[in-house]
Order: C-alpha cells, then structure tokens, then sequence
C-alpha cells in the first residue's frame, strides 16, 4: 500500500508510521512525499527516525553498525533522512539526538521555507502588478502569479507548524539542560 505524505515534520511522520504499525501496517520503504506500506501483525514494530549529517562518514558506517548490534533494523534511507524499527516485545527504544542538534535541523528546514515562501511571494506580487498595469489582462500570467501565491499559502501551514515545534523544543531546552 502507497500512502503520500509531504514530509517536513518528522515527528509527526515518525507518530503516523507508528500509528500505521499499530495498524498492522509496516514501513518498508519512503521517499520525502511517498510511503510503502506492507501488511503484517498489528503492533510488532516501533519505529524512529533519525537525520544522518553526513553522507558516506566514517562516524555514520560506526554509528549504523552500533544500531544494527544493538538489535535496531535499518528500514529504509532518503537522504540524511532514515527510518529505523524495533520488535515492540523488546520494549520502547529511542535514537538518542540532543535537543540542540533538533533545534537546528528544524531551523534549516525552516529556513528553505522561508525562502521559498519569499520567492513565491516576490515572484506573485509583482507579476501582479506588471499585470494590472497593463489595459489587456495576460490571463497565463495573471494564473501563474496566483499559483505562487496559493503556494505561499500552502507552505505557510508546514512553516507554522515547525516553528510551534522548535518553540516547545527551545522550553524544554531551557527546562531540561542538554
């Protein structure tokens, strides 16, 4: 089974995988938008992710090693992005990631939707306003500008959504020393 989700926040993801595996769904493979899904017992596997650094490292060959002899079975890879599970009758496990490592990988993310939140509102506005200043309307043009704004709105919802999580995550840094 083929779910599609638009990747940005990965704590959600991660809750909605496992949601899915309490199901008796289980991840088998993802991209940053399309999840596989195969059928197996409801609630055998508990899932987590993790956001490697680096590509190809000696540090990730280590850590992925230490993972995979600590029973943790590596699911699948898109990117830095990587899905990890667990039999669930060997109790919860975490991947251990500190809060400020967290906090700036929210901020990158964070980051590119700005930017392409800017680039998308530029790019709308003022195409707009080349197009009313003009005494025929370029009905394509006028179209295109609105898409770049509708995306503007689109990624605005994501771009909200991660800064409530940074900011739950900065209290609790302030709460909890890391």
């Amino acid at each position: 089974m083929h779910k599609y989700r638009l990747m940005i926040n990965p704590y959600a993801i991660e809750k909605w995988v496992n949601d899915m595996a309490c199901k008796g769904w289980h991840l088998k493979k993802f991209t940053w938008i399309r999840f596989t899904f195969e059928r197996g017992e409801s609630g055998s596997y508990i899932y987590r992710h993790d956001e490697l650094e680096g590509f190809s490292t000696h540090y990730e060959e280590d850590y992925l090693e230490f993972l995979k002899s600590s029973g943790i079975e590596q699911v699948d890879r898109s990117g830095n992005f990587v899905f990890f599970r667990k039999a669930a009758q060997e109790g919860p496990f975490e991947l251990y990631t500190d809060k400020k490592t967290k906090l700036g990988t929210l901020s990158k993310k964070m980051t590119v939707l700005l930017s392409l939140i800017l680039l998308n509102l530029l790019i709308g506005i003022t195409g707009l306003t080349g197009d009313f200043s003009e005494r025929t309307m370029d009905w394509v043009g006028f179209t295109m500008n609105m898409l770049n704004l509708i995306v503007v709105v689109l990624f605005s919802f994501p771009l909200i959504k991660l800064i409530r999580v940074r900011n739950r995550l900065k209290r609790e840094l302030n709460v909890f020393s890391d």
